[in-house]
């Protein structure tokens, strides 16, 4: 498995600590590739390092980004993780069944990117719908709520997992998006379907987000 093509992006992240933790997690299972999405601290910084410890080159490699679209640009999919119900429903994997399907993926060298969302309250609704699908956790109900180095590491260690157990590659007969071009395929849909008064803009109810998941499901 070509952990290279895996990418772990953390969003409005608020505690250094929580950089650092993350990157040693992903370090113990061979994933390198960092991107920090709209930071709310002091980049770089030393307490990250800190809690580092063996993956520093991870921290020092780490890419930051103002915007989520950017991060995920290249990314041929796109996996969320959340632990709160949603009114509308996306396709939800726990983790071993989503790291199975990664390492489908990037046996087949897809690029792969997996969102961990703010400390307080995970991601929005609007960044959820960048994703093809969510991963949960399976936790007690009662606190469901991870820390997202704690989240990082469950899901990192499911991928390490299943690539000593899977070796299947992956074949489909047609071409594939990335994640930049798909958000332009929506954008385009929905301003077609808003000319043509398919949909009203002044009272589109849920029909948009509809239409987001949509696309993102199908890839």
């Amino acid at each position: 498995m070509s952990q290279s093509n895996i990418s772990i992006i953390i969003v409005d992240t608020q505690l250094p600590e929580n950089v650092g933790l993350s990157s040693r997690a992903m370090f113990n299972f061979g994933i390198e590739d960092l991107k920090i999405v709209s930071p709310k601290l002091e980049w770089p910084s030393e307490k990250a390092h800190a809690v580092a410890v063996d993956s520093h080159s991870i921290v020092d490699n780490a890419k930051v980004y103002k915007d989520l679209k950017e991060s995920l640009k290249d990314s041929t999919f796109v996996y969320a993780t959340s632990s709160r119900d949603r009114s509308i429903k996306w396709p939800i994997l726990n983790a071993e069944e989503a790291a199975k399907m990664i390492c489908d993926e990037t046996n087949s060298n897809k690029k792969i990117s997996i969102i961990f969302g703010k400390e307080d309250r995970g991601l929005t609704n609007e960044e959820l719908e960048l994703a093809n699908k969510l991963i949960e956790i399976p936790a007690n109900p009662d606190y469901p709520v991870l820390n997202i180095a704690m989240s990082s590491q469950v899901i990192a260690y499911e991928i390490f997992k299943a690539s000593k157990e899977n070796q299947s590659k992956e074949w489909r007969d047609y071409p594939e998006v990335n994640s930049e071009k798909l958000q332009m395929l929506i954008e385009h849909f929905i301003e077609t379907a808003i000319a043509i008064d398919v949909i009203d803009p002044k009272n589109p109810k849920k029909i948009i987000s509809r239409v987001r998941r949509m696309f993102s499901r199908l890839q």
